[in-house]
């Protein structure tokens, strides 16, 4: 998940490791919150939604349906990426 809701506040948090920003803001103050992260070196990208259902969710490309069998995750529009995975990734592509 990327928008982590808990009690009417919210925190971003990383797609890619279980990194989170630290602060937790209310639901109004949503636009602060993305501000702030960006400012903080997080990477925040809307997701081609064509991209996105083409991906599909875990192993579902070798099982034929996903492997998680307590619900299913909806499919964000956005990505979130810290700024510790952005890092490792902008060293590994050359």
């Amino acid at each position: 998940m990327t928008i982590e809701r808990h009690e009417g506040r919210l925190q971003v948090s990383c797609n890619h490791c279980p990194a989170s920003y630290p602060a937790t803001y209310a639901e109004e103050d949503f636009p602060v919150m993305v501000a702030d992260a960006m400012t903080a070196g997080w990477k925040i990208r809307k997701v081609d939604a064509a991209a996105a259902a083409r991906r599909g969710d875990g192993t579902a490309d070798l099982f034929g349906t996903p492997a998680k069998i307590a619900g299913s995750r909806r499919h964000e529009s956005y990505t979130h990426t810290c700024p510790a995975c952005a890092d490792r990734w902008k060293g590994s592509q050359l």
